[in-house]
C-alpha cells in the first residue's frame, strides 16, 4: 500500500501545486481562469512525469534485486550455455 499512497501523492501534489500558482496568478492579474487552467495543465504534466520517474526507479531497483549472482538477469537468453557448445 506504500508505494501506491506515494505515486498517488506525487500525482495530486502536481496537480494541486500547479492549480496554486494558476489562481495566484490569476488573482495578482485579474485574468481568472486563464493561469488557472494552463498551470493545472502544467502541474498535471509534471505529475505524471514524477510517478513515471519513481515507478522506472522502483522496477530498476527490482531488478537489480533480482539478478543472480553470475550478473545474468533470469531468464536472458545469454544466461546459459551457447547452441553451439558441446558440454
Amino acid at each position: 500500500m506504500g508505494i501506491a499512497m506515494r505515486l498517488s501523492s506525487e500525482l495530486v501534489a502536481g496537480v494541486l501545486l500547479g492549480a496554486g500558482i494558476g489562481w495566484f496568478l490569476d488573482w495578482l492579474f485579474g485574468t481568472l481562469p486563464i493561469c488557472l487552467v494552463v498551470f493545472t495543465g502544467l502541474g498535471t504534466i509534471a505529475g505524471v512525469k514524477n510517478v513515471l520517474r519513481a515507478t522506472q526507479a522502483m522496477n530498476a531497483t527490482a531488478a537489480d534485486a533480482k539478478k543472480d549472482q553470475s550478473g545474468q538477469q533470469p531468464g536472458d537468453a545469454t544466461a546459459g550455455p551457447k547452441s553451439g557448445d558441446k558440454n
